[in-house]
């Protein structure tokens, strides 16, 4: 349950500090606008990336448009889809975003001790991938699975 509750933490941290910068940001729209920043400018795009159905991506994808962070368009060579791409406003939220949370990354990191932060970071690369296939087969890790899992374990 550590993995969940820092998991948890870290989360509300990440919102309050984005949700002082002077464009104010969730964690999600943040991670939307880098997402739309490192070239994945569809719905369908960033809703797999999220593990997010479209129709919550595209409540996300509204608002930052209406708040001047976002531009859409249609797709000249598929006039159904829409394309995002960054404003300049959207940008610089962006990259106040990215620095304000590296900071506090590497406060946090502080605690850590030098010799740790490596087999961290592995680990923490272990777990994320792990958590990635785990969505990407919603039938291995249920309730009624976890649960047998650990009764097995016993």
């Amino acid at each position: 349950m550590l993995l969940v509750s820092a998991s948890a933490r870290l989360n509300r941290l990440y919102g309050r500090v984005l949700g002082q910068l002077g464009t104010s940001l969730t964690y999600r729209q943040h991670r939307l606008l880098r997402r739309v920043s490192e070239g994945h400018t569809s719905m369908a795009e960033l809703a797999a990336l999220g593990n997010l159905t479209v129709p919550t991506v595209s409540e996300s994808v509204e608002g930052l448009v209406r708040r001047g962070l976002l531009n859409r368009q249609v797709n000249p060579q598929n006039r159904r889809q829409m394309v995002l791409s960054l404003t300049a406003e959207g940008r610089k939220a962006k990259e106040a975003g990215d620095v304000a949370l590296q900071a506090v990354n590497d406060r946090l990191l502080r605690a850590v001790a030098d010799e740790h932060r490596e087999v961290l970071q592995e680990s923490l690369v272990a777990l994320y991938d792990a958590a990635t296939e785990a969505f990407q087969q919603p039938d291995a890790i249920t309730p009624a699975a976890a649960g047998a899992a650990r009764l097995a374990e016993t």
